[in-house]
């Protein structure tokens, strides 16, 4: 059997490499409206595990996910305002990814959320400590500083999204799409 050079060596080498390490990063295509979300896990601040879209099966569902601290006043204005506006018919949740984050400040960022949330909206809060390149991919974040909106039908399917920031007008927007699931006004 002839051997290989070292250069041919390292070579099937690097390839092999790049395939374990591209299998440990996959990559994902960005959802849509139109796309069933795709199923995830993760603790809320109440310490219970949460399952998406499963625990809003039997109605309209709101994910808001923000990815900074900076994206954390974008996203408490999402969630304040479905809070007070939809309270019992539309399951609205926080998503908040800190796999980025330094795990000496993940404690500190956690008793800070607790320290000023209601704890209503502490268990509707999750936190996601992988998957961040995941859900940036899947979510097309261009902008950490912004949180980022999906709007799921009862079936799990994205009927609406929004990258932009929280204002009056999309919220209007969020409001009727909400209309479209046949929720009653607010």
């Amino acid at each position: 059997m002839r051997q290989l050079s070292k250069p041919a060596t390292i070579a099937i080498g690097l390839c092999i490499l790049a395939g374990f390490v591209h299998a440990a990063n996959p990559t994902a295509a960005p959802l849509h409206a139109g796309d069933v979300f795709p199923e995830f896990s993760g603790q809320t601040l109440t310490g219970k595990s949460l399952t998406l879209p499963a625990a809003a099966a039997d109605r309209p569902a709101v994910l808001v996910f923000s990815f900074s601290r900076a994206a954390a006043k974008d996203a408490r204005l999402w969630n304040e305002h479905m809070a007070r506006d939809f309270p019992n018919t539309v399951a609205a949740y926080a998503i908040v990814v800190l796999e980025s984050a330094p795990r000496v400040f993940r404690g500190l960022a956690i008793s800070g959320m607790k320290s000023t949330m209601p704890v209503s909206a502490q268990g509707r809060t999750i936190m996601l400590y992988r998957d961040e390149e995941l859900w940036k991919q899947r979510l097309a974040v261009t902008d950490e500083r912004r949180a980022y909106v999906l709007v799921l039908a009862p079936s799990g399917t994205i009927c609406w999204t929004s990258s932009d920031a929280f204002s009056g007008a999309m919220y209007t927007r969020l409001k009727n799409q909400l209309q479209k699931l046949s929720l009653p006004r607010p």
